[in-house]
């Protein structure tokens, strides 16, 4: 999200841009899965809307047919919408993505800065892009393994509250199930406490055409489990899932995993920028100044005028 919303703003006042993404898709944590017939989201479930500038893109968004409304909260309504992709979360990013030069499968390496620009490079050194200015979303862990690999210092004071940004963990199960389950509508469930903190029924969300339940297993949990054997895990996951799946059978399931789901403790900035010479790179992401989708777009917005700025001067 951060990055599609900068790449958006930079290229809307005029500049070139162009996207790597490691991925095979666009999106990050905008993630669906497909299991035979089933869909199913195993990252983000949903989002809310809170400022105007997200707004905005939500409602070209959702009149480009790109996000639906699920419901008005989980349990006990509050007022406020809960969107989804309307094919599943990936359908936003997909769109947002439309306009740009995204670039995948390109898994970047190190990132340098000369006289010439900033220059991207995979494993064996070729160069993915060079650019006047860069802008750089991933997890910060990943970021200061690519500044190592290279030879970017973002100064002492900035890089220890970079190495101090804790991310915390999720490990996912998708089932795909036949029968009545014990999910409450509106096919949603958050939890404070307890083994998952949200269970979602994508067939009721409105993504797929059959039964497909995604259970979030709890930080705690997922942090201590994350690199233990994961037939192991998958099977305690199914078994910690049995009081949801009800008289459900499950036809399959599936483990996926987030190592950096989301910040434990936000940075205070929207965006950090690195000067070195005529060039910048900015950073962004939900790590920075608030965390969820709303975060990462308003971050995405705040490297990209950093970047404008840059420009200007």
């Amino acid at each position: 999200m951060a990055g599609l919303a900068a790449a958006r703003q930079v290229q809307a006042a005029g500049h070139t841009v162009t996207v790597l993404d490691k991925s095979r898709g666009v999106g990050g944590r905008l993630a669906t899965r497909r299991i035979g017939d089933a869909v199913l989201d195993h990252g983000a479930q949903f989002f809310t809307v809170r400022g105007d500038s997200f707004s905005g893109l939500v409602d070209e968004a959702a009149k480009a047919g790109a996000v639906a409304e699920w419901c008005r909260g989980f349990g006990e309504e509050d007022g406020y919408a809960r969107w989804r992709g309307d094919a599943g979360m990936t359908s936003l990013a997909k769109w947002m993505a439309q306009p740009l030069d995204v670039q995948l499968a390109n898994h970047v390496h190190a990132i340098s800065v000369g006289s010439d620009g900033v220059r991207v490079v995979d494993a064996t050194g070729t160069t993915l892009a060079l650019g006047n200015h860069a802008i750089v979303t991933a997890p910060i862990p990943q970021i200061l393994t690519m500044f190592g690999h290279g030879d970017v210092a973002p100064g002492s004071s900035l890089e220890q509250s970079l190495r101090a940004t804790s991310y915390f963990a999720t490990l996912a199960l998708l089932a795909v199930v036949n029968g009545p389950t014990n999910v409450a509508e509106p096919g949603g469930m958050q939890f404070e406490t307890g083994p998952f903190t949200f269970i979602a029924d994508n067939q009721r969300k409105g993504i797929s055409p059959v039964q497909a339940l995604t259970f979030h297993a709890a930080h705690e949990y997922s942090l201590r489990r994350y690199d233990d054997d994961d037939e192991t895990v998958h099977g305690e996951l199914l078994a910690m899932a049995a009081p949801w799946l009800g008289e459900a059978t499950v036809v399959e399931s599936q483990l996926k995993k987030w190592r950096y789901a989301g910040p434990v403790k936000p940075l205070t900035n929207r965006t950090e920028v690195i000067a070195a010479g005529a060039h910048t790179i900015a950073l962004a992401g939900d790590a920075f100044g608030g965390p969820k989708i709303e975060g990462a777009f308003n971050s995405g917005q705040a490297a990209a005028d950093a970047v404008a700025a840059a420009i200007a001067d």
